[in-house]
């Protein structure tokens, strides 16, 4: 069984433990716990200092048993011996350290249910780390410190019993680990960088690597796609207070406007539930624009399934909104299937995988902001007309794929 070992002990400069200093829309225990999880850790220890665990090492808790993950929170290391057997792979971080999970796994290995690489990972003593904080990374001999990172074998670990219980249980086992001949493994002082190798020691450098995370992570501002564009510098801007719940508002909002335009058009004027419509469109990229950065910094492959239905729910409802916006209720003119059909056909043509038009064709909100101003004009059959037109010759030019 693969286990792993993180604290939440010691505290940063400013007198928070380091593990529950917010990054990126989750505690640092929560990144250290992920990164785990995905060197396929089985059961997850938590050192604390108190015998009550605090609010955030409870949500870690249900969040990785809900996953599968055991995990136990430990007050002092007494039990350690018990929970690891001899035959384990024990997985160990530094308290407060969030290190680049790339990094780690070309150093350990571990994919595809492969074994684990049993070593200590270290730094030159004369890197910055060592030199900024030699009680977390520690001197092994002349030359090397530890990096904060090893895997050992379960065995040593049951020495533990017989040491003093007030000691630092994680600087014993690095002993121990180093005793019993693991080998070390030495890390380019070039790939420790802090962007790659955080240890958070106050909230100044947790804000600047959480800074470094969203501008690699976040999409950059397609002009092509205006209001694409100032979704994504919204989010920038609004990133990380409202990752958390900042997609779920998004959506929320998204729809409640849709369905008011669709029932402004039914009823009232063209131009105003097209306008409102534009607006439920950009809340909706808004929307799906968090989700993807919070897939993106928690490492989560494929699109979320919600911001899908998003994206479906907003194009039904643009299209109802359209149909109305020419034949209002209870009215009926045949003409109003152009608009569902400019919405299918820039549904197709925004599923070239690259391109101006694909990108142009996907800004829904841009789309329906246009039709608004059409509609104020007194164009929008006409201009609903062109689009229908000029989306399918481009569906009809476009170079086979074949």
């Amino acid at each position: 069984m693969r286990i792993g070992l993180i604290a939440a002990l010691r505290r940063s400069g400013d007198a928070a433990l380091r593990a529950e200093l917010p990054l990126a829309g989750r505690c640092v225990l929560a990144w250290q716990a992920t990164l785990l999880q995905s060197l396929g850790v089985e059961r997850v220890l938590c050192l604390t200092e108190a015998a009550t665990a605090s609010s955030d090492v409870l949500q870690l808790q249900h969040t990785l048993e809900a996953g599968g993950t055991a995990f136990h929170a430990l007050k002092g290391f007494a039990a350690i011996p018990a929970l690891v057997r001899a035959e384990d792979d024990l997985v160990i971080f530094a308290d407060g350290l969030v290190p680049d999970p790339a990094l780690v796994r070309a150093v350990l290995g571990g994919d595809d249910g492969t074994a684990l690489l049993r070593m200590v990972a270290t730094i030159p003593a004369d890197h910055p780390l060592a030199a900024a904080h030699p009680e977390d990374f520690e001197r092994i001999d002349a030359a090397r410190h530890w990096a904060g990172v090893l895997v050992m074998r379960g065995a040593p670990v049951q020495q533990l019993a017989d040491l003093p219980a007030d000691a630092d249980a994680i600087g014993l086992l690095l002993r121990l680990a180093l005793q019993a001949g693991t080998p070390t493994c030495d890390l380019a002082a070039r790939e420790l960088v802090p962007d790659r190798w955080l240890l958070a020691d106050g909230t100044a450098a947790v804000a600047s690597h959480e800074a470094a995370l969203i501008a690699r992570a976040a999409p950059p501002a397609d002009w092509r796609a205006p209001a694409a564009a100032l979704a994504a510098m919204l989010v920038r801007a609004v990133v990380p207070r409202g990752l958390a719940e900042g997609g779920l508002v998004a959506g929320a909002m998204a729809l409640v406007l849709l369905l008011g335009a669709v029932l402004l058009a039914a009823f009232g004027p063209a131009t105003g539930a097209l306008a409102i419509a534009g607006i439920g469109a950009f809340a909706a990229q808004v929307s799906a624009m968090f989700t993807a950065l919070a897939g993106r910094l928690q490492r989560e492959e494929g699109a979320s399934r919600s911001a899908v239905w998003l994206g479906q729910a907003v194009d039904g409802l643009a299209s109802v909104t359209l149909w109305f916006a020419i034949s209002p209720w209870p009215s009926w003119q045949p003409l109003a299937i152009v608009g569902p059909i400019v919405i299918g056909l820039a549904r197709l043509v925004a599923r070239a995988p690259r391109g101006s038009l694909a990108k142009a064709a996907s800004d829904r909100a841009s789309l329906l902001l246009l039709l608004a101003g059409a509609a104020l004009a007194g164009f929008l059959p006409l201009i609903l007309s062109c689009l229908a037109l000029g989306l399918l010759a481009a569906l009809l030019l476009r170079p086979s794929q074949d």
